[in-house]
């Protein structure tokens, strides 16, 4: 069946990955559309941290193919992730506290006049980013000084300066109270409606049912199932993990 590459944003077929005396992934399938908000789950050694690490650069895959936005890519390493359009919030953030919100969000990447930099434009677009998301903030403001659910929003908006296709939220809610995880699913639901697409690891199953729109299982490193979302109940999850 030829795959439909206007939907999909990503496919993985056969993809592979082994270390000594284990086998992490076993031809593992996998498609993840535009703008939706795909659950990953599986209990611990499932395999989803290396599948992980493998679409965002960490791992080199030691067989199958991977295919973004409809050609195949070989991602060798997190730069390269970040270049074709994949972007990783790990569950520890991978912030500079000492530094302001737009020098984090800018990182590397700082707009320059004659090799100096333009701290007014950097200011203005990282402003800019947090509008257009619906974040409320100072980007001035030290990132060590905000909570950890504004630091999650901070690195949301260098994936979306990226110009991120795909965003992987790497349980993204467990340091989160009631009404920051509320606040983090608005962004990701703005995400989704402008064509994003959120692969969401997760084990509190409740939020995948509120938010997730597919769900995929895996079990020691084998794709299970990937199912919608409507389809499922907690008992079947539980049952396919």
């Amino acid at each position: 069946m030829q795959e439909n590459y206007d939907e999909n944003v990503l496919v993985l077929k056969g993809v592979c990955k082994e270390f000594p005396g284990v086998k992490a992934l076993a031809d593992v399938d996998l498609t993840i559309r535009r703008g939706e908000v795909h659950a990953l789950v599986g209990e611990n050694g499932a395999g989803k941290s290396t599948l992980m690490k493998i679409l965002s650069g960490a791992y080199k895959k030691d067989g199958g193919t991977i295919l973004f936005n409809g050609r195949e890519v070989e991602i060798g390493t997190p730069k390269a992730a970040e270049k074709i359009g994949i972007s990783i919030i790990h569950q520890e953030l991978n912030l500079m506290g000492s530094l302001t919100v737009a020098e984090n969000i800018f990182l590397g990447r700082q707009p320059r006049a004659r090799g100096i930099v333009q701290w007014k434009k950097m200011f203005d677009d990282a402003q800019a980013l947090f509008r257009r998301l619906g974040i409320d903030g100072d980007v001035r403001s030290p990132v060590g000084e905000l909570s950890i659910a504004r630091q999650q929003m901070v690195e949301i908006a260098k994936a979306v300066s990226l110009d991120a296709k795909l965003i992987i939220m790497d349980e993204p809610t467990s340091s989160l109270g009631k009404e920051e995880i509320e606040q983090l699913m608005e962004t990701v639901r703005g995400l989704k409606a402008k064509g994003v697409a959120i692969l969401f690891v997760s084990h509190k199953l409740e939020e995948l049912f509120e938010l997730c729109d597919r769900v995929t299982v895996m079990r020691d490193g084998e794709h299970i199932i990937t199912e919608d979302t409507v389809n499922l109940t907690e008992d079947s999850l539980i049952n396919a993990m």
